[in-house]
C-alpha cells in the first residue's frame, strides 16, 4: 500500500517562468499586446505532486494558464502561459512590469497535504516594446487658385506611437514646376515629437501669373530614422490652377477705296447727256 509523502518537498521541485535554466529575465511584449511564454515544472520527488498556480500580471493584463497541474515523480512538465489585453500605446516604450507565478503543492500521490505552505515561485519582467507609428497629413486650398495668386499648404506630423520621434527629412514636390514653395518645411525637421503629439507647419506657395489652367498634384514625404531602422510617411493633394483671362484688343488700320456716291454719278450723266444734245442740234 502506497503512503503519501507529507514531508516538505520544496527543495525537490521547482517552477521557472520563461526559461528552464533561469537565464531569461526580460520578455518583450508584442506590438499586438500579447505574449506567450513557457513555464517549466520539475519534480525531483519519486511520487507525483499536484500543484495549484496563482498568477500576478502587470499592465492589467489578462492571463491564460492552467490553474493546477499534476506532475509524475521524477519528471518535468512544460506549458504555456499567455498574457493579453495590454495596450502598448498606453505605456512608454521600455517600461517593465513583473509577472509572477506561485505554485503550491496541494496533494502528493493523490493524497491532500496535511502541512500547507510547500510552494515555489518565479518572476520575470515584461517589457513594453518601442512602437513607431507616425502619420503625415497634407491640407491645401479647397477652391481653385487663380494664376498670379499665392496660397499655402499645411503639413502635420502626428506621433501615435509610444516613443518620441524626430523627422530627419521632409520634402515637398509637385508636377507644376513653375510653382515655388516657401522654406517653412524646415520647421518640421530636427524637432522632437513626443508620443501622442503633433507638429505642424504652413508652407506658402506662389503661382506665376502666366501659369496655364492645370491640375497640380502636391506631395509631401517625411523620413524618420532611429537606431534600428527607419520609417517613411507621405500624403498628397490636388489643387486646381486657373489661368488669368486677358482681354486683348486687336488694333490695325482698315484700308478702303473711296468711291463717289450715287448722287454724284447721276449729275455727271445728266451733264454728259446735255452736251451730246447740243452737238446734235
Amino acid at each position: 500500500m502506497v503512503q503519501g509523502d507529507h514531508s516538505p518537498t520544496h527543495s525537490r521541485w521547482s517552477v521557472e517562468a520563461g526559461d528552464p535554466d533561469g537565464e531569461t529575465e526580460v520578455l518583450v511584449l508584442r506590438d499586438s499586446g500579447r505574449l506567450t511564454f513557457p513555464l517549466f515544472i520539475v519534480n525531483e520527488n519519486f511520487i507525483s505532486i499536484t500543484i495549484e498556480f496563482e498568477y500576478t500580471v502587470p499592465f492589467e493584463a489578462t492571463v491564460s494558464g492552467p490553474e493546477s497541474l499534476t506532475i509524475e515523480g521524477s519528471s518535468s512538465e512544460e506549458f504555456n502561459v499567455m498574457l493579453s489585453g495590454i495596450d502598448p500605446f498606453e505605456h512608454t516604450a521600455g517600461t517593465t512590469g513583473e509577472f509572477e507565478v506561485v505554485g503550491t503543492v496541494t496533494s502528493r500521490q493523490g493524497l491532500p497535504v496535511s502541512v500547507p505552505g510547500d510552494s515555489d515561485s518565479s518572476t520575470i519582467d515584461i517589457e513594453i516594446p518601442a512602437i513607431h507609428s507616425l502619420s503625415l497629413e497634407l491640407k491645401g486650398p479647397l477652391d481653385p487658385i487663380v494664376a498670379g495668386q499665392s496660397s499655402q499648404l499645411e503639413v502635420t506630423l502626428t506621433n501615435s506611437g509610444n516613443v518620441a520621434e524626430r523627422a530627419s527629412q521632409v520634402t515637398v514636390s509637385g508636377n507644376c514646376p513653375f510653382i515655388t514653395y516657401g522654406e517653412n518645411v524646415e520647421q518640421l525637421t530636427g524637432q522632437t515629437i513626443a508620443s501622442g503629439a503633433s507638429l505642424s507647419a504652413e508652407i506658402p506657395f506662389e503661382v506665376p501669373v502666366d501659369h496655364s489652367t492645370k491640375v497640380c498634384n502636391f506631395a509631401v514625404d517625411s523620413f524618420f530614422v532611429w537606431g534600428d531602422g527607419s520609417l517613411s510617411s507621405s500624403d498628397g493633394i490636388r489643387v486646381d490652377i486657373v489661368a488669368v483671362e486677358v482681354d486683348e484688343e486687336s488694333t490695325g488700320s482698315t484700308v478702303s477705296n473711296t468711291l463717289p456716291g450715287p448722287g454724284i454719278l447721276s449729275g455727271i450723266f445728266a451733264i454728259l447727256l446735255a452736251a451730246v444734245g447740243r452737238r446734235c442740234e
